[in-house]
């Protein structure tokens, strides 16, 4: 890594190349940014005016007096060679490129920009863009971004391949969402890339959460193997967009990148231990989640609610997301009744009923209650509409969480939103505790559900290359059977088959094999059979069977 990260993220002086003094220019907004909360040095670069919003300027960066550690670059896209090359001189160790007109913008673009990286390279300047967004370190008071003021400190780091996502996470901060320690947004990513960012989060103290959002990764062997150095102490979430055909086509047009075949990388991301997410909105929840409370060890969730229909609505959510809402024990039922009316429900989900004067008491006994049991994993109040407007109810959770915690308590508790913008205070008081607040039971389920840990998988050793198998067509194709032993005898799990030539015979070996079973039929010059209708899935009798082979 160097020292590239100190100089982007903790420099002690910047320089604006391209500061201006029309409100309306980027390097006004920028060097706005660098003097509203920055304490190092920031030296604005013109070549004509005198000073800049109380700063004096200077014609160049070699000019300025000292060491710079930063330069941010806000100039014409033909401009910038030039401009490197004077920052090289000065002994810059690092620039951020914010300017467009590169590879996004066609060939000749594309020509600046290899003159770009081929300059910061042979000068060893680390490059943040261009065509970028820029970085911020909330921490350390540095924005050096398009985006106009500091997100609200906290543990999460975001790297996004979309710059607009820098600017809507300061927005979801503002409303006390989330949190940041360091965002980065590269562009079109000449130099510094996903993987050396990741690693850098990874060491990164401020940093508890990594979010990503990544439209390419130029190095997939590269990320899934610093993704398996970080996992196991920090959790990563990524959003792999650019899925589908039109997703990648458009990922291509925007930072000239491409990307890469989503089911193999999605597959690869997780073994490293990554949860992936698939959309931005849930890339934010979670890290803020996680950056708040513990992550779920398991799949098994306690739901308190005052809302009976509520409370079936999340149990069937959460159930739809692969977590579980188990029958509590009688023993903890008993306790949980002692507090509770007796036509309330304490089998899981908990139903409170209506009883308002006692929600105070009857959550804060019952999260006790399950904070102290073996019997699950996570847990989700519900406050909903009554509950949410009563702030002894807030206060009564908050305190019992925290209890929780100094009992020893690792259980993470999650609560459902459902409350009016009059109660918007206590929902704050609950952020400001530590506690996440999703609104409504789909976005609290989805929420729970991917902050589970993901622990990474082991890589089997590689062995020795298979000799080329014989037998092939003239195409380089191989019978069914053949293929198959192939793959089993490489160690890949195969699923049990059979090759029958009658319908009578596949009855047959579809009792052996047990149902539900596939049937594919073969020919020599059948390729793709799913677009023949040559496939048939879940067959789930003898009789679908006989149909099928027949057809």
């Amino acid at each position: 890594m160097g020292d590239w990260g100190a100089a982007l993220f903790e420099p002690r002086s910047v320089a604006l190349v391209g500061a201006s003094a029309s409100p309306g220019k980027v390097g006004h907004v920028v060097l706005r940014n660098l003097l509203a909360t920055y304490r190092g040095d920031v030296h604005p670069i013109h070549p004509t005016e005198p000073e800049i919003l109380g700063r004096p300027c200077r014609a160049s960066v070699g000019e300025v007096p000292g060491q710079v550690d930063l330069a941010v670059i806000v100039v014409p896209a033909s401009a910038t060679p030039a401009i490197l090359e004077d920052c090289a001189a000065a002994g810059v160790r690092a620039a951020i490129i914010i300017s467009g007109g590169f590879a996004e913008a066609g060939s000749d673009g594309r020509a600046l920009q290899d003159r770009v990286a081929a300059i910061g390279g042979s000068a060893g300047i680390r490059l943040v863009g261009p065509n970028c967004f820029g970085i911020i370190n909330v921490h350390a008071g540095l924005n050096a971004s398009i985006g106009i003021g500091l997100p609200e400190a906290g543990g999460v780091s975001l790297f996004s391949q979309s710059g607009a996502y820098g600017m809507a996470a300061f927005s979801r901060s503002k409303d006390g969402e989330i949190g940041f320690a360091k965002v980065i947004a590269p562009g079109n990513t000449v130099d510094l890339d996903e993987v050396d960012v990741l690693r850098y989060f990874g060491e990164d103290d401020r940093t508890r959460v990594i979010a990503m959002l990544l439209e390419s990764i130029r190095d997939g062997a590269a990320f899934v193997e610093a993704a398996r150095a970080v996992t196991p102490h920090k959790p990563v979430i990524v959003l792999k967009t650019g899925r589908g055909e039109s997703g990648r086509r458009a990922a291509a047009s925007h930072t000239a990148a491409l990307a890469g075949d989503a089911v193999v990388g999605a597959a690869a991301l997780r073994q490293a231990g990554v949860r992936l997410v698939t959309d931005g909105l849930t890339l934010l929840d979670v890290a803020a989640a996680l950056d708040r409370q513990p992550a779920p060890r398991g799949g098994r969730v306690a739901v308190v609610t005052n809302s009976g229909g509520t409370g079936v609505e999340l149990a069937d959510l959460l159930e739809g997301e692969g977590m579980t809402v188990p029958r509590l024990s009688a023993g903890l039922q008993a306790r949980l009744r002692e507090h509770l009316p007796a036509h309330a429900s304490t089998e899981n989900p908990v139903d409170l009923t209506v009883d308002w004067e006692r929600f105070p008491t009857m959550y804060g006994e019952t999260i006790r209650a399950l904070l102290d049991s073996d019997e699950i994993d996570a847990l989700i109040p519900v406050l909903l509409q009554r509950s949410a407007l009563i702030p002894e109810v807030t206060e009564r959770v908050i305190a019992e969480v925290a209890a929780g915690r100094e009992r020893g308590s690792t259980i993470p508790v999650h609560v459902c939103w459902v409350g009016p913008q009059e109660a918007e205070v206590n929902r704050r008081r609950l952020l400001e505790a530590g506690i996440p607040c999703s609104p409504w039971a789909a976005r609290a389920a989805r929420t729970l559900s991917n902050a589970r840990s993901s622990p990474a998988r082991p890589v089997p050793p590689i062995g020795a290359p298979l000799a080329a198998p014989s037998g092939a067509d003239r195409d380089g194709w191989l019978a069914p059977d053949q293929a198959l032993r192939l793959v089993a005898e490489a160690g890949v799990p195969v699923v049990p088959w059979r090759i029958v030539e009658t319908a009578a015979r596949a009855i047959q070996a579809a009792d052996l094999l047990g149902f539900p079973v596939v049937l594919k039929a073969i020919r020599p010059d059948l390729l793709h059979k799913t677009e023949a209708g040559a496939v048939r899935l879940g067959l789930a009798n003898g009789a679908a069977v006989r149909t099928a082979a027949r057809d």
